[in-house]
């Protein structure tokens, strides 16, 4: 297990964290590896989907994190510790997309310019030249208080509709927001002037259990305005942009009238001023909350939180018996870095480990290749149990071997229509007679039975009825095949070259075509080697072709780019897939069959222990009712017995030569009647 308290430790598993490499080499590339970031990417995107009930695109780019309303943008980070705060990230921005109007966020001028009597009061009020300067002074203050808001009411959302994911929510508000110096200066005599600063710091800091509702003169009317027990009650935008209006007008009716400035003083404010923005949700919809959605309970008067101490002073001229805190000046440093940190991440300015366009488009095309990592665990050569990853490619297409460095295939860049071309033309002419032959399967048989002594009355038999015969009935019975499917699994290790791959594409082509000529037989074509994949060299398990989502065309186009490489795993491969080999086969006749011509060998995969883990794998399939069927081409009889032992009885030495021939063999086996 991980040496790391993290939420999310029951779908990370040991391999996947970075605290198990010693070796910095090997930590600084296990940051930088595809298939580790696309599995990390596709758990988050996984998370995003099961709270909002929507297929929303999650990905690495750029160095902020943030939703354009359509996607969800985050780090690349792969350290233990960024795990939890980037999924509550990820499932903040997600529920932005599925609760939040952008319509609304992105039309705020409009609602301003609604609110004539307020622009006129906030234009003479500081003395404004015209209500547009008022309306760029209003929205740069709305904005941020929208989406605080707005913030509080989805996360209430999802803390609520989603509970097992609160722990991710608490993970980024402990990363973002959550911090001892802001405890102590919420509790501090620091924001306790009667301005904006101190105002947007103890509302973003509303929740946190240090706060003090006594430090503002309007901090408890605003508390009563959030109304936060009862956040649910806002249901869209709009109804937090209007209260968020509200609190802006508490506030500023409660802010004295500034003083006359100089011309020059007033340059200096304009030139401090923040930038203001259409709305920082609509930018990054990143929260602005301080603490969890539920937070601490406050007292019955929600002035403080339970078991504050005495009175603290209020910044607004009363006299206390008891004054807040000071804090020192490395405090008010601390203290000011911490607030810069809740605006930076309020207004999506979260800096983020990046990948680079390299290694970002490497992780979109692992994606598009439905790639994954199964973990298979088996006896070595000195019978010490080991786990080892197996890389599975379930998308064969042209995008993913012009993009994904693999020793399965060819790089069409030195042949644009593979080696393989003139083979699976002749799988497909051979495929289309025996398909002909195997068109019966998809029909249903009917018998007719005369003379029965029940059933339908035959008719002409009726007359026979007065003279004491009772065989005048007859009976109809029809009988259809079951669904089928055939699962053909060929060694494509380096021994395989030539003749032996040739005719086993050949041969797998064959029986895909007479599959397809029929309406209820389907055939998945898989290849298997210890091969390289993006310069590591591993197990690698790569499915072809599947009827049940892929045509002739697909196979015709990609079968030719096939090529050998590498050792021969076996049994590790069969199990890195067996689930799904299992669950295509229920309610099926179901056939497995192997094209090899050596014994299993991967590393310390080898010998009598992996015999057995691949007969285990065999008996798997047999007992969930799937017929295994193995061919060992061109083998010396001297490795029948062992080839044997691994697959049954039923295994077949074939010369290469011959191999066509199986293809009318499986064709014959289609036929049986189960």
């Amino acid at each position: 297990m991980k040496n790391f308290n993290s939420v999310s430790s029951y779908w990370l598993d040991d391999n996947f964290s970075l605290d198990n490499y010693d070796d910095v080499k090997e930590k600084a590339a296990a940051r930088k590896d595809p298939v580790r970031l696309h599995a990390y990417r596709n758990a988050v995107s996984n998370f995003v989907r099961i709270v909002t009930g929507e297929n929303i695109k999650v990905q690495f780019e750029g160095r902020q994190s943030y939703t354009d309303g359509k996607s969800v943008t985050i780090g690349a980070s792969l350290k233990d510790a960024d795990f939890d705060p980037a999924v509550g990230l990820a499932l903040h921005e997600g529920s932005h997309i599925k609760l939040t109007d952008f319509k609304v966020l992105k039309d705020i001028d409009d609602f301003i310019q609604k609110h004539d009597k307020e622009c006129e009061m906030i234009a003479k009020k500081y003395d404004m030249e015209d209500r547009w300067d008022a309306t760029y002074y209003i929205k740069s203050k709305l904005s941020d208080l929208l989406n605080i808001v707005e913030d509080r009411r989805i996360d209430n959302y999802i803390y609520k509709s989603a509970p097992g994911y609160q722990g991710y929510y608490q993970a980024l508000y402990d990363k973002y927001f959550n911090a001892k110096i802001v405890d102590k200066g919420l509790e501090s005599s620091e924001y306790r002037t009667e301005d904006w600063d101190s105002y947007m710091f103890r509302i973003v800091n509303i929740t946190n259990s240090h706060r003090d509702l006594d430090a503002l003169e309007n901090l408890k009317s605003i508390w009563d305005i959030m109304d936060l027990k009862n956040i649910d009650r806002l249901k869209t935008t709009t109804n937090a942009l209007e209260v968020a209006w509200d609190i802006f007008m508490t506030i500023e009716n409660g802010l004295p009238k500034p003083e006359q400035k100089t011309q020059e003083q007033e340059n200096e404010s304009k030139e401090g001023e923040d930038e203001p923005e259409n709305s920082d949700i609509d930018e990054s919809g990143s929260g602005s909350d301080a603490e969890t959605p539920e937070g601490e309970a406050p007292s019955d008067d929600g002035s403080k939180a339970e078991g504050s101490e005495a009175e603290k002073g209020s910044g607004s001229g009363k006299e206390v018996t008891n004054p807040a805190p000071e804090l020192s000046n490395r405090q008010k440093d601390q203290l000011k870095k911490a607030i810069q940190k809740q605006k930076d991440f309020n207004k999506g300015k979260i800096k983020k480990t990046t990948v680079t366009k390299k290694l970002n488009e490497l992780v979109e095309a692992m994606g598009t290749a439905g790639v994954s990592e199964e973990e298979v665990e088996f006896e070595n050569s000195l019978w010490n149990k080991s786990k080892i990853k197996v890389t599975v490619i379930r998308e064969f297409n042209m995008k993913t071997i012009s993009s994904i460095d693999c020793g399965m295939w060819s790089d069409p860049k030195w042949s644009s229509e593979g080696r393989y071309k003139e083979e699976v033309a002749k799988g497909i002419r051979l495929g289309t007679i025996l398909g002909k032959k195997l068109k019966v399967r998809a029909e249903e048989k009917s018998t007719k039975y005369n003379r029965q002594r029940s059933g339908k009355i035959d008719k002409r038999m009726i007359a026979n009825a007065g003279y004491g015969m009772e065989n005048i009935f007859s009976k109809l019975e029809s009988f259809s095949y079951n669904p089928g499917i055939i699962h053909i699994s060929i060694d494509n290790s380096g021994s395989m070259s030539g003749r032996r791959l040739e005719k086993s594409i050949t041969t797998a082509t064959a029986i895909a075509k007479a599959c397809s000529m029929i309406g209820n037989m389907d055939c998945v074509i898989s290849f298997r080697a210890g091969s390289y994949f993006e310069n590591d060299h591993k197990p690698v398990m790569l499915i072809a072709y599947d009827s049940r989502k892929d045509g002739m065309t697909k196979l015709k186009q990609m079968m030719p780019f096939i090529c050998s490489s590498g050792s021969t795993p076996e049994g590790l491969c069969f199990d890195a897939i067996m689930k799904e080999i299992v669950d295509g086969a229920k309610g099926k006749d179901a056939y497995f069959v192997n094209f090899s011509d050596g014994a299993p060998y991967y590393g310390s995969y080898h010998g009598e222990s992996a015999y057995k883990h691949t007969r285990k794998q065999t008996n798997r399939m047999l007992k969930e009712g799937i017929k295994v069927i193995s061919y060992f081409i061109d083998g010396s009889e001297y490795y029948m017995d062992n080839f044997r032992s691994m697959y049954g009885k039923s295994a077949e030495s074939i010369d290469v030569s011959n191999i066509s021939a199986v293809a009318r063999v499986m064709n014959k086996k289609f036929l049986e009647t189960v």
